[in-house]
């Protein structure tokens, strides 16, 4: 199994890693781990429309490596704190290169939706408040979409600024429940079993056959 986890977090020991690192314990196969802050310089998607019609992006840089990357990975995580209600500005600049895969759908038509791949949400936070990270829980799955990716686990850590993300009780449960979800969900798949139980907001995916 191979996983490749996006860290959204410019402290590289802060909560958003330490929660990374409690759900690797637990998780099986190849890890990548991708530190977006590390890739600052990537440029944002300027919907300049060049994907409309060609495959890839007018700016050929490392996000181009790392979606090439993408289609042999098995899982995905998403990790990163609680920026101003939603995700870290720099990790949406970063997602937003995956309009090419949108493009891919609606106008190319070379890509074709498959939902053969599982994800997972790590978020980390100080405050909490009602329905705090719905905002949050809906651009993810966008990207685990783009990803063709079926979410099986959300872990929340939040009051962090009183107990660190994955020195709780329930931060290492909930890592380790999520991990084995993942490891699960590849051995329902390499055995041939169902395995597109995961969660999206698509209603088509329920009714797609095997």
């Amino acid at each position: 199994m191979k996983t490749m986890i996006f860290v959204g977090s410019p402290h590289k020991e802060g909560n958003t890693i330490r929660l990374v690192n409690e759900f690797c314990k637990h998780l099986n196969g190849e890890i990548e781990i991708i530190n977006i802050f590390d890739y600052l310089h990537i440029k944002p998607c300027i919907d300049c429309a060049f994907c409309h019609k060609n495959y890839g992006c007018v700016y050929h840089d490392e996000f181009s490596d790392i979606l090439e990357r993408s289609f042999d990975v098995d899982c995905f995580v998403v990790a990163c704190p609680m920026w101003f209600g939603n995700v870290p500005g720099p990790m949406m600049n970063f997602f937003s290169r995956l309009q090419t895969i949108t493009s891919g759908h609606i106008y190319r038509k070379d890509l074709v939706h498959k939902f053969d791949k599982a994800g997972v949400f790590l978020m980390s936070s100080d405050e909490k408040w009602h329905n705090m990270a719905k905002t949050m829980e809906t651009t993810v799955e966008f990207v685990f979409n783009h990803f063709d990716a079926l979410i099986l686990d959300v872990v929340y850590a939040q009051g962090c600024d009183r107990v660190k993300a994955g020195e709780s009780k329930q931060d290492k449960i909930k890592c380790e429940r999520a991990a084995k979800a993942l490891n699960q969900w590849y051995e329902d798949k390499m055995s041939g079993k169902f395995y597109k139980y995961g969660y999206a907001s698509e209603n088509y995916v329920r009714l797609m056959e095997e």
